[in-house]
């Protein structure tokens, strides 16, 4: 049996991976039932026991039997939240063509991995020691359980060189201000035109998609001009402190845009929305974002430069896709854009095998949905938007991506300068990456998935390589709405997740996304160049409601699927 350490916080770390690693063996093997987690929590009460009868050896054996219960109740309580966690994964989305049980037995790889390496050497051979011992207990040892028990040790025996490249400090830390309560914003009416659901019957329905299409090919067609206006001018740019103040330009699917001197910008920065028009409407109004590009247009040489910052995920999940989010953030693009970045997401991809449109993403519910109702031209047009979308801003020193960073072995192998970051697989990684714990993570787990994990270390490196202090991304759950991630000397990294509510009816009855509360972020520059991040929770209820949001107003006609 394991020995638990004496200091208090390394012994609950302790007890955290076993119970993290008995929890995944019980799901390797594929028949995770009632008995083996009752297994499970009757190894916990045996851990807890043999760890008071070894730190205690003097307690009298009432104190023993009340710490035993108290400290079996909270460990058993964090094995149900691990169990809940993990269970999540299932429903967690996957490339089209990628196993979900490969995907989830990957995670639970990287989560055992992050637990394993905050200990030294010797502690991990004896968590493996006592991971061997209890998942023998049962008597049965499932061949799917000796090879992730192999992995997992081949995982801690791997080395992975990090070069952290000579610090630069010409650009200060940018300050975290607290979340902010914005007021709800006024039922500005441009959105009243917007706000009206598919049809069911085909003529409508193609005279709808018609002026949804004619929005995507003027998107379009700005984008297509301003590449071939900044075509190759992050060529031979090694990082952003290169481009000259007052560069913005889009080379490929990287928007560039370098503060000019003695300016104020203000940023709105919206991450994955998910089909939740209501998120979209209530930020938008709630950071008046359309009086303050008029206050722009009057004033440019005084008013704040106003940008609103879209990070992708735009569809699925969420009842108003196509016919809410996407058409609305259309509509603001090409009304205003020049204040408007829209960056593609990994849902904002789909493929075409044998002559039909699929999603690139399982469950792709947008698409599904509408299949059946429209022909196959039309998802080939929105696959031309999706392609054209960028995927990354660099505003200052802070990029803004939909998930994170290429993988390692791309970034050793291809990487040359800035112009990099249009290399198709770096675009692709970029959409599915996620930030870990650990500090770095081996080859061999980032190659397992579409959707893999990078390191502090490895996003440290990467920031230092383009140049940049801070990282603001999307595409992971967080169910507070906002997360930092990392916030060090070397960087700042952080995730905002905008869609959400607990009783937001754009949201089907039983999505995990109504368990999150749905942030924004402001990036505010100041005319000296002080960098201020503030998260504000969104006001989506506002516009939950039928007089000020006309999708509430009668049901919709076409029944949201999963498949």
């Amino acid at each position: 049996m394991l020995s638990f350490s004496t200091d208090p916080a390394v012994a609950e770390r302790q007890m955290e991976a076993l119970i993290f690693s008995l929890t995944t063996f019980g799901y390797i093997d594929g028949d995770f039932d009632e008995a083996e987690r009752d297994l499970i929590r009757e190894t916990i009460r045996g851990l807890v026991a043999h760890r008071v009868a070894t730190g205690m050896p003097d307690a009298t054996p009432e104190v023993a039997d009340d710490l035993v219960r108290r400290f079996s109740t909270h460990f058993v309580e964090k094995f149900e939240q691990i169990d809940a966690h993990v269970s999540e994964l299932f429903h967690e989305p996957v490339a089209k063509d990628e196993d979900r049980d490969t995907f989830v037995h990957a995670k639970l790889k990287q989560r055992c991995f992050e637990l394993f390496e905050g200990f030294d050497t010797a502690n991990q051979e004896a968590l493996l020691e006592a991971v061997d011992e209890l998942i023998r207990a049962d008597g049965h040892l499932h061949p799917a359980e000796l090879k992730f028990r192999a992995e997992l040790a081949a995982l801690l025996e791997s080395h992975v060189d990090v070069d952290l490249l000579e610090e630069h400090t010409d650009s200060p830390r940018a300050r975290f201000a607290p979340a902010a309560s914005i007021p709800a914003g006024e039922d500005h009416p441009f959105f009243r035109n917007l706000e009206h659901h598919y049809s069911a019957d085909p003529d409508t329905i193609q005279r709808q998609i018609d002026a949804d299409l004619e929005l995507a090919e003027q998107m379009i067609a700005t984008l297509d001009r301003r590449r071939a206006e900044g075509a190759g001018k992050l060529d031979g740019v090694s990082t952003v402190r290169d481009l000259p103040v007052g560069a913005r330009f889009l080379d490929g699917h990287t928007h560039v845009l370098m503060p000019r001197e003695g300016r104020a910008y203000d940023l709105t920065i919206l991450g994955d929305l998910h089909g939740c028009y209501s998120c979209l409407k209530g930020a938008v109004s709630q950071t008046r974002f359309f009086d303050k590009v008029a206050a722009y247009r009057a004033a440019p040489d005084t008013a704040p430069f106003p940008l609103l910052v879209f990070l992708g995920d735009y569809i699925d999940r969420g009842i108003f896709s196509l016919n809410g989010v996407l058409r609305t953030v259309m509509q603001i693009a090409t009304r205003a854009p020049d204040h408007v970045v829209a960056l593609r997401g990994n849902h904002e991809y789909y493929v075409e095998y044998k002559g039909q449109v699929f999603g690139g993403v399982r469950p792709a519910e947008a698409i599904n949905s509408l299949k059946p109702h429209l022909p196959v031209e039309v998802f080939r047009q929105y696959m031309r938007l999706f392609e054209a979308l960028p995927n990354v801003l660099l505003f200052d020193r802070t990029m803004f991506v939909h998930a994170g960073i290429p993988r390692d072995r791309l970034i050793k192998e291809r990487w040359r300068d800035l112009s990099t970051l249009n290399d198709p697989d770096a675009r692709f990684q970029m959409m599915w990456s996620d930030p870990s714990a650990a500090s770095v993570i081996p080859a061999a787990l980032q190659e397992q998935t579409a959707r893999f994990p990078f390191g502090r270390l490895q996003f440290a490196s990467f920031m230092q390589r383009i140049g940049c202090r801070a990282l603001v991304r999307g595409h992971e759950k967080v169910t507070e709405g906002f997360a930092t991630i990392y916030d060090d000397e070397h960087g700042q990294l952080m995730t905002v997740f905008s869609a959400g509510g607990a009783t937001n009816e754009d949201l089907p009855p039983r999505s995990s996304y109504r368990k999150v509360t749905p942030m924004a972020l402001r990036l505010t520059r100041s005319e000296d160049g002080e960098t201020t991040f503030t998260p504000f929770a969104i006001d989506w209820e506002s516009f939950n409601a039928p007089e000020r949001n006309a999708f509430r107003e009668r049901p919709p006609e076409i029944e949201h699927r999963l498949e």
